[in-house]
Formats: structure tokens, sequence, C-alpha cells
């Protein structure tokens, strides 16, 4: 019997108004995109991305690792404009502004009832600014525990983050139901004992070796 679900953030709460977690409005507003050389953006992003897996609690602390992320990915990829301010200023949007995500309509609606049947937990690969943004939707009471991974220093793909809240809540396989937008991860999850369900909010898996959901008003 599920007694608990395990939600995931992106692209099960929430999702990137521009379509990149990283590439925010403000970047889009301050970097020239027509003089970026893409093919080296990209290989200075997987460079410098083991930045964004480090150990952060504080959102000074998610600052400095996003402004070291940026100021080293565009001075690698030999952005002809680079400079510290136009990185810092993109850091600072990115930790603090409140348009890098837009909540899924009607999201509070979908937690609501689930809410009153299940303890609710989030699981997440994410940074400390997450708080701040769920509490904007108006969705962090929803949850029991927040779960996020800069924070514990883990990430799911590794498989011992969810042994924080199994082993918090002493979760039984078959008690809880993990819901998350990437197979792969389903597949850790599964390995943990869990239940799941593939989110597709956008309506684009054809096929999935999970049961596919498009919203939370399916469970």
């Amino acid at each position: 019997m599920i007694k608990y679900l395990i939600l995931d953030f992106g692209m099960v709460l929430a999702y990137p108004p521009t379509g990149n977690w990283h590439i925010t409005n403000k970047f889009n507003e301050l970097i020239d995109k027509s003089k970026m050389d893409k093919e080296k953006f990209k290989r200075a992003y997987e460079k410098h991305k083991h930045i964004l897996s480090e150990t952060v609690i504080t959102l000074d602390e998610e600052y400095d690792m996003m402004r070291r992320f940026y100021n080293n990915t565009f001075k690698d990829a030999e952005y002809p404009d680079y400079n510290e301010k136009i990185c810092d200023e993109i850091a600072y949007d990115r930790v603090y502004g409140n348009d890098k995500y837009v909540p899924y309509d009607n999201i509070k609606a979908e937690l609501k009832p689930l809410k009153n049947k299940y303890t609710l937990l989030l699981l997440s690969d994410n940074w400390p600014s997450v708080y701040n943004a769920m509490k904007e939707y108006g969705i962090y009471d929803y949850f029991d525990k927040i779960y996020v991974s800069s924070v514990y220093g883990q990430e799911k793909k590794d498989g011992d983050f969810f042994d924080n809240p199994i082993n918090d809540y002493e979760i039984k396989s078959g008690e809880a139901l993990f819901i998350d937008d990437k197979e792969t991860l389903l597949d850790v999850a599964v390995s943990k004992g869990l239940a799941v369900k593939l989110m597709d909010r956008a309506n684009g898996v054809t096929e999935s070796k999970y049961e596919i959901i498009h919203d939370l008003k399916m469970l």
C-alpha cells in the first residue's frame, strides 16, 4: 500500500521558462548568442559542470558556486564580451531571481488532495534557492520534508540520496511511489524498492517501460 509520494521538482512541479535550467531570462538579456561559439560553450559547460555538484547549504554558498560556474564556463568558451560583472549578475539572478522557474498551472490544486492522502516528500537534484521558489508558489508547506541534493552532497543518480527519505521514514518496499521525468532515475528508485511513474507533462513520450502520467491528478 502506498503511503508516501516522493516527487521530483524539475518538470514535475515547475519548468524553466527558457527551456534550460542554466540559460535564464537574465542570461538571454545579457549574452549576445550570435557572438557565442556554441561548440566551445558546450565543451566549457561539460568541463565545469562538476562545480554544480558541490555541497552548498546557504544561498550565499549557492551564489558563489554559480558565479564560479558561469565565469569559468564563459572564460573557457572564449566569449568575446566576457567579463566577471556580467557573469556575476547572471549568477545572482540564478540564485535570487524569481523568474528562473515557472510552476505548472494548478499545481496547488494537484497537490492539495494528495497531501490529504499521502505523506508528501520532495527529492530534487537542486540547490537551496528552490526553497524560496516553492514558498513563492505557495507549495512549500504541502511537503512533509524537502530533500535537496546540494545540501546532502548527493545526487539521485548515485542512489544514496534516496536512502535519506527511506531511512527517515522507515519506508518499506512497496510503500512509496516516486515520480520523475527521467527513466534512468526511475531505474535507480526501483533498485531502492520504490514504485515509480514517469512524468511527461509535455506529452512527448510515446513509449516507456514505466507507466506514464501527464499531471499529478492522474494519481
